[in-house]
């Protein structure tokens, strides 16, 4: 369950519906605001440091941003700490597009460091897939029977298309900038960048969203983080949990969560207090009784 589940006892499913919804608006958002050459607002200058904006539309640009970026690690919590390499692969992509089209004619160094750029975008995507199957390693070696179910064939085949787009949308971003014409661009530089922007949010949400589906009830017990340990007993936590369903207090078991925290992020002076209630217990049972326990509790309420 994540903040907005939290917040608003809501499930697990309506809460990614609503985190799909907001992360679409606020890319969308945040693109116009960014795409409009007027911009909104008037223009702010800052001579001491060249810096230029405007009083609307650049903090919209900048707050749906931010905001696009939260719901998306809220929507895809089980592997987001891997999509991050997602947004390096964008910014290298970027700046080496612009540079190598806005720069070209400027001499062979501006060439060079946008050949360099782009291929750390490239080196950066082959590393967060070689991430996403040692994952897929890891998990088959200590679930034999998980082999059939995790195929990443075809998101294999889906990662390069994240690195296209990219380069294509700031393709038609550098033409339009320069306010020229260009390959395939047909008068639609602009249009082209719009388009080919929102292919890079979809194919970035697909790429996250095959190895959550896949990988994700492997990964981890809870929301406090990504775990291939399955040193886990689910028999043992369910009958705690049944425990507390039958004398539902929401006050003890409010109490118990705050212990429990500390027991997941490994305090030893938790440990050395309250091991003897939790005698041969893991540090994952530990995080998957807290997630029983939220449910247990949002359910109640």
């Amino acid at each position: 369950m994540g903040l907005l589940g939290r917040q608003f006892s809501l499930e697990r499913s309506t809460e990614d519906s609503l985190l799909l919804v907001f992360s679409t608006l606020t890319f969308t958002v945040s693109l116009f605001c960014g795409y409009i050459d007027s911009g909104i607002g008037q223009m702010i200058s800052l001579p001491l440091f060249g810096i230029e904006f405007h009083l609307v539309s650049t903090p919209i640009w900048l707050l749906s941003g931010i905001l696009c970026l939260i719901c998306l690690q809220q929507l895809f919590y089980k592997i987001w700490t891997h999509g991050v390499w997602l947004i390096g692969v964008y910014w290298l992509t970027a700046f080496g597009s612009i540079i190598m089209f806005v720069m070209f004619d400027q001499g062979y160094v501006w060439f060079i460091v946008s050949l360099i750029l782009i291929f750390l975008a490239i080196f950066l995507m082959y590393w967060m897939i070689l991430e996403i199957y040692g994952l897929r390693y890891n998990i088959i070696g200590q679930v034999p029977e998980a082999d059939r179910s995790i195929s990443l064939t075809d998101w294999l085949i889906i990662v390069p298309s994240f690195f296209i787009f990219t380069f294509i949308s700031y393709y038609y971003y550098s033409k339009m900038y320069m306010e020229e014409e260009g390959w395939f661009t047909f008068g639609h530089a602009s249009e082209g960048y719009l388009l080919f922007q929102f292919g890079v949010f979809f194919s970035g949400m697909y790429i996250l969203y095959i190895p959550q589906i896949l990988l994700g009830d492997y990964l981890e017990f809870s929301d406090l983080d990504i775990n291939t340990s399955y040193n886990v007993d689910q028999n043992k936590v369910e009958q705690r949990v049944i425990d507390y369903s039958k004398n539902y207090d929401e006050g003890k078991i409010q109490a118990t969560l705050v212990d429990l925290y500390r027991m997941a992020d490994e305090d030893p002076e938790a440990w050395s207090k309250l091991g003897e209630f939790y005698v041969d217990w893991s540090v994952e049972e530990v995080k998957l009784f807290i997630t029983k326990l939220e449910d247990l509790a949002s359910k109640k309420e």
